[in-house]
């Protein structure tokens, strides 16, 4: 069984006093699980266990059975499955571990059916923004979820913390009904989708293959474009996985931050990510747009910006020690500058490959998930002998190496360019090269 105990916050860090440096935050005793470090990455890691696991079939599935129902499918499997948290964390740890797995499998097909119905809908020159908005509901749902999983946590509303499993599963399965009514696989097959509208997304999209055609696996594996994108997909969800399970740890035992705070202060940069991903979405698309520059280069600068930058923010954060501001300031200003590759590697899937962009986003996201087992893994084997200020700069320092060697190798050789075996129709793919500029559909009267 899960149990919770009090504790003295600031037994196990060198931040002494510290909480008395931002108004908002009083130092008092917190709760928190009685697990040790290893055994709560073990928790937070294992549905990567999961979501690694399905991201290759959904890529593939995506084109047999569409993205409508495999992206719905899998929401309302993970979402289910948020609400026998509460009931697995009373049988032990090990429930709540099978759990987060199961949750992992349904997952793992959500993002391989998003690129496939990207792919479907977007117009060339608007892929960046079109990418980044919908991705941009990941930072959005950090940006709610975790202040109201903070204030519903300290209440007393169905016993505090499993209050948030409950509203956040039955929101899903709500979501999932509209999903079922509003969604649909194709611009051609939307019933109240406008004639313009239609012409425009035809006339301004990849040509694609619309019958079934084999994988090139072989041609995708070999090729130092797609390994760019795996490794650029690699350093950027380190880095965001770690954020996103370990900072409230970090917070809570390093900064000593009471709960609601905690919550506040985690949604905080990816509130400031949002921003910055629409806006760089809105610019690359621009750039694209006007042939200024190529369409590798604008993925190779916003990539680069994307990961070399807060590389540099995690390094700031070692030299702050224990200046809360500094380290909050430098937190926001790395996840800004973090959302340029929302229109870098993150596109680079759909502009190398329309045909198999489901395909290529399973291959990549699967890989880079693994990120999300070793990061919280690796982040309690460090702090096994104490959560202090030296062992977290050992973790910034090495998250900051992941982004440089990362960002490297994507600058090195990433291509967004449509590869030869990105399309089934090589054909296709010789007249989309000839035609890479926008049309307009003026409305007849």
């Amino acid at each position: 069984m899960v149990t919770f105990s009090q504790i003295d916050s600031s037994s196990n860090s060198n931040c002494e006093g510290f909480e008395e440096m931002l108004p908002f935050s009083r130092g008092h005793p917190e709760y928190t699980d009685e697990l040790l470090p290893e055994t709560q990455g073990i928790i937070l890691s294992s549905f990567y266990y999961g979501y690694v696991v399905t991201q290759l079939p959904g890529g593939i599935l995506c084109g047999k059975l569409g993205a409508k129902w495999l992206f719905g499918g899998g929401v309302l499997m993970t979402t289910s499955l948020y609400l026998l948290i509460p009931l697995a964390a009373s049988w032990g740890v090990t429930a709540v571990a099978a759990i987060r797995v199961l949750e992992g499998l349904g997952e793992g097909l959500t993002f391989p059916a998003l690129a496939h119905a990207i792919s479907n809908w977007s117009p060339k020159f608007e892929r960046s923004r079109m990418t980044t908005i919908i991705c941009l509901g990941i930072p959005i749902g950090n940006i709610i979820g975790s202040p109201i999983s903070g204030f519903l946590s300290s209440s007393d509303l169905f016993g505090g913390w499993p209050s948030t499993f409950y509203l956040f599963g039955t929101i899903g399965c709500a979501w999932f009904l509209l999903w079922c009514i509003l969604a649909h696989e194709t611009p051609e097959s939307h019933p109240r989708i406008s004639k313009l509208e239609l012409q425009h997304i035809q006339l301004n999209k990849n040509e694609k293959t619309k019958t079934e055609v084999s994988i090139p696996w072989k041609d995708i594996f070999l090729s130092f474009p797609m390994w760019a994108v795996i490794i650029g997909h690699f350093g950027h969800n380190y880095a965001f996985l770690m954020f996103l399970t370990m900072m409230p740890t970090y917070f809570k035992t390093i900064l000593h931050f009471d709960i609601k705070t905690n919550g506040l202060l985690s949604a905080l940069p990816y509130a400031v990510q949002g921003i910055s991903a629409l806006l760089v979405s809105y610019c690359a698309d621009k750039l694209r747009e006007s042939n200024k520059l190529s369409v590798t280069a604008i993925r190779k600068i916003c990539n680069t910006i994307g990961l070399f930058s807060p590389a540099l923010c995690c390094l700031g954060i070692i030299a702050a020690g224990c200046q809360a501001q500094v380290i909050i300031a430098l937190l926001c200003l790395g996840m800004f500058l973090n959302g340029f590759v929302y229109s870098g590697y993150n596109v680079t899937h759909i502009d190398m490959s329309p045909d198999y962009a489901g395909v290529l986003y399973g291959i990549t996201n699967s890989i880079a998930n693994t990120a999300g087992i070793l990061s919280p893994m690796i982040v309690g084997l460090i702090t096994a002998n104490g959560e202090t200020v030296e062992n977290w700069n050992t973790i910034f320092f090495i998250t900051s190496a992941v982004y440089v060697v990362c960002g490297l190798f994507y600058a090195i050789f990433a291509s967004a360019e449509v590869q030869p075996w990105g399309l089934a129709n090589r054909d296709a793919h010789k007249d989309d090269q000839k035609k890479d500029k926008i049309y307009y559909i003026e409305p007849t009267i």
